[in-house]
């Protein structure tokens, strides 16, 4: 078990730093725009993208995991598996984008909001096409790629972004600029995994039929996750002005970077997930545990500090103007605990063959969070659709653990939760007492004291800490 904690965690550690590079590059590109076009082109700029994001996660169809666990599987043909399924992706892709544009000419929108879902299209296809092959990095623990094609990616947006910013640019503008950024990453990983297996595009229709009919469980599933995910934004456009979406774009904005961590770390667990549901019980709920324990050590005091900062992340990242986007930050960011581990347990979920059952809570879920922010976006505008965000999220992920327990006997051990949330209040105190409020000293100061406080309560211990020096020496295996 350590030397597969230790993997796993050289991999996560990859991701991580690359991610990182890759959201503070991010970041800065975000300040630009912000900056460049203000609350009411922001608004717009995250209007389009919410349009989108809908559309690309139809014809998502749950491919991603679905590939995840089919060549995680003994007796896989990897290049059958990705050709057929990217073939797929291409196919849905296609018609989804078709679609998009049929739906928006009738949408109450600006014609220069209908003409930036045209622009953006094309980014989403390069991304939910760069998105299904990532199955083949997880299940050779091999991320470095990725990472690189990420950090790739934002460095372009953000000289573009740059350029921009000094000469004048509309958020369309901007919006051709994330086009570009998909791009490069696309090509970035596809050439690499070509490099890897021979797949290529294979559109026969009986290996398409094959495949979504083993995958719509999970297709169901992503479009009900992302009516109650961007179902809100959405709702912000047709019912509040665009300061209001331009607002709470930026809070949002911040939430979507922080929760690409989750995600990323139980994609790497999830095939090992698959494969010792049914071949080892026991190391099931092992990684099972260690990932909900590192989850949990993770977040809690990522949210608790970040409801401290709230007023300086905001004015950081976007500058004046914003500021109202602090209080529905601070919301979403406890929306983050119940997200982090609602990573996890969906993951599982499908690694345990359970998918369909899981549709039933996501419908609720879509439906009750529609209904809500039909009433609360009207009244409390921003606040009413994070505060239902989070609702939703901890109705979700409560579900999706019953679920769980229901199909393995097993619930998690909540010990580390516990020592998080120890630890996390010391943090706290100190951040309130803190003689310097300045937004670097209280990050540098809450890291210490909640590291310092996690390992007194000994929620880390010195294996952990063994792990975690052999996992700092490099690895070519892992490149």
């Amino acid at each position: 078990m350590s030397e597969l904690k230790k993997k796993i965690a050289q991999n996560f550690l990859i991701s991580f730093g690359g991610r990182f590079a890759a959201g503070a590059l991010g970041v800065v590109s975000v300040a630009l725009i912000t900056r460049t076009i203000g609350t009411d082109g922001f608004g717009a700029y995250s209007t389009v993208l919410a349009f989108l994001y809908i559309f690309s996660v139809c014809a998502d169809f749950g491919l991603y995991p679905f590939l995840a666990r089919e060549i995680a599987k003994p007796d896989a043909d990897e290049a059958k598996v990705v050709s057929v399924i990217f073939s797929t992706r291409l196919f849905l892709l296609g018609a989804s984008m078709a679609l998009s544009f049929a739906v928006v000419s009738f949408m109450p929108y600006s014609a220069a909001v209908k003409w930036g879902v045209v622009v953006a299209a094309l980014g989403f296809a390069f991304q939910s096409l760069s998105a299904v092959l990532m199955g083949v990095f997880q299940k050779h623990l091999k991320t470095a790629i990725p990472a690189l094609a990420d950090i790739a990616a934002r460095v372009t947006q953000l000289a573009a972004a740059a350029y921009l910013f000094y000469a004048g640019g509309s958020f369309l503008h901007f919006l051709f600029v994330f086009t570009l950024g998909g791009a490069v990453q696309f090509f970035v990983v596809w050439s690499y995994v070509r490099r890897q297996i021979p797949f290529a595009l294979m559109f026969r229709k009986e290996a398409l039929a094959r495949t979504l009919k083993e995958s719509w469980p999970m297709a169901v599933s992503a479009v009900l996750v992302l009516v109650y995910f961007k179902g809100d934004t959405l709702l912000l456009s047709l019912l509040q002005a665009p300061h209001e979406v331009g607002v709470y774009g930026v809070a949002y904005k911040i939430l979507e970077n922080i929760i690409f961590f989750p995600i990323m770390f139980v994609g790497l667990v999830m095939p090992l997930l698959s494969k010792y549901f049914t071949a080892d019980k026991t190391m099931f709920r092992a990684v099972f545990q260690k990932t909900f324990d590192f989850l949990a050590i993770l977040v809690v005091p990522l949210t608790a500090g970040g409801i401290y900062l709230a007023p300086d992340i905001v004015r950081i990242l976007a500058g004046s103007g914003f500021e109202e986007a602090a209080l529905p930050l601070r919301i979403l960011l406890v929306a983050i605990v119940f997200i982090f581990f609602g990573a996890l347990f969906g993951s599982t979920i499908i690694a345990i063959h359970e998918q369909k059952r899981v549709m039933w809570v996501y419908g609720g879920a879509a439906l009750l969070n529609i209904i809500a922010n039909l009433y609360l976006i009207s009244r409390y505008s921003y606040v009413g659709a994070a505060a239902t965000t989070a609702a939703t999220e901890l109705v979700v992920s409560s579900l999706m653990l019953f679920i769980i327990y229901r199909a393995t006997a097993y619930l998690p051990r909540i010990g580390a939760l516990a020592k998080a949330g120890g630890a996390a209040a010391v943090m706290a105190a100190a951040l309130v007492v803190s003689p310097s409020q300045s937004f670097l000293f209280l990050t540098a100061l809450g890291v210490l004291v909640y590291a310092g406080a996690l390992y007194a309560l000994k929620g880390v211990t010195q294996e952990d800490l063994r792990v975690l020096r052999q996992i700092m020496r490099p690895s070519r295996e892992l490149i």
